[in-house]
């Protein structure tokens, strides 16, 4: 009812000239556009959830639709100097993605450079190096692949059989996850658990890491979209963040030097993982020597907004052509919308032990990379 609403107000709103009019008006002019991507499909990512994952053919309109409009799409870090600054050139935009799974480089990156579009990746680390399936995330997707199954009957893990229909799917992959947290099982042990589950309803895993689904770029496919013009920067090296400073520094300490590694530069930027922040969070990414770091609560930005606390539009499947219009004019961040309702898995309370990469516990190898 909502969105039916929404959508005739825009309508309405294009129709007497009011979205022409903001778009090119000064108080666009004084916003910024930030806007937000997860995956671009392989396969069948995007049916299987379509908040994180574009087709390579919608992003390619997205695109499109910027360049028609006559926006401005800038680099990260000269948007948000001339934000701050009141130098904005018109209808200024800024192209982000989060994680970096394999699609990215196989997928959305080709799709940019045919526009030469620039655009910020915001790496999570962990799973650059242990270059295998994101434990959660391929979780939930097996699940979905293999729902034909009807049920998943794994007793250690889950107790009784379980429906795959989508309630049972979100039971499923809870329990799975508490089991791994609970037997404190390392990344390679996850993904065994992966294998053991793929098994289980029917999907053959091991072609599902050959076509890298779900997977992160290397360092050395991060490495040559650097050259090629890609900008890094900062979202925790396990994708979680800390309330003290200490443990929270540790985790950006350990993501800046790979991504300093990476591009020979010193990351100043940040992104939220899973748009989750809790209110102390701006004053110690200050501390840290953080300039700007980005939610995935919906807005532009202007310059009286917290540099810390940056608004971005999370685009998805579900966002109508004339809604992504409207965000770009302005006319959407005037209407009554959705606040996003980050993931809490990326919260800890207290650092665990340290140990090998390898041997790392679940909570500290988990990656929840949702919208």
């Amino acid at each position: 009812m909502l969105k039916q609403a929404k959508l005739g107000a825009l309508q309405i709103a294009r129709g007497l000239g009011i979205t022409q009019y903001l778009q090119e008006s000064s108080w666009r002019r004084e916003r910024l556009l930030i806007l937000c991507y997860h995956g671009i499909s392989l396969e069948d990512e995007h049916e299987w959830n379509s908040s994180m994952f574009f087709t390579p053919d919608n992003l390619r309109r997205r695109l499109q639709i910027l360049k028609e409009t006559g926006c401005n799409v800038l680099p990260l870090r000269e948007a948000v100097d001339r934000l701050y600054s009141g130098t904005l050139p018109p209808r200024s935009v800024v192209i982000t993605f989060d994680d970096g799974t394999y699609d990215f480089y196989a997928r959305a990156w080709p799709i940019l450079r045919e526009f030469g579009y620039p655009v910020t990746l915001y790496l999570t680390t962990f799973y650059t190096e242990y270059n295998r399936p994101v434990f959660d995330i391929m979780c939930s997707y097996l699940l979905w692949k293999g729902r034909a199954q009807g049920t998943l009957d794994w007793p250690e893990v889950t107790g009784s059989p379980v429906l795959l229909d989508r309630d049972g799917q979100n039971r499923a992959t809870d329990a799975i996850k508490a089991y791994a947290q609970s037997k404190r099982l390392s990344a390679r042990e996850k993904d065994a658990l992966m294998a053991t589950l793929a098994e289980k309803v029917g999907i053959d895993y091991e072609e599902i890491c050959r076509k890298r689904l779900l997977t992160l770029i290397t360092p050395d496919e991060a490495r040559q979209m650097v050259a090629e013009g890609l900008d890094i920067q900062l979202h925790t090296h396990r994708h979680r963040v800390y309330r003290n400073m200490a443990p929270f520094f540790r985790e950006l300490n350990d993501n800046r030097q790979r991504i300093s590694a990476l591009t020979l530069a010193d990351p100043q930027h940040f992104c939220y993982p899973g748009g989750y922040y809790l209110p102390e969070f701006p004053a110690i990414l200050h501390a840290y020597g953080i300039t700007s770091a980005t939610t995935c609560q919906p807005g532009l930005c202007d310059k009286s907004r917290d540099p810390l606390l940056l608004p971005r539009l999370v685009d998805t499947m579900s966002l109508t052509e004339l809604e992504f219009r409207s965000w770009i004019s302005g006319v959407c961040s005037l209407l009554p919308h959705r606040r996003y309702e980050p993931a809490t898995g990326q919260l800890l309370e207290e650092p665990e032990n340290r140990t090998a990469p390898d041997e790392q516990s679940t909570i500290e190898a988990s990656v929840v990379m949702q919208s």
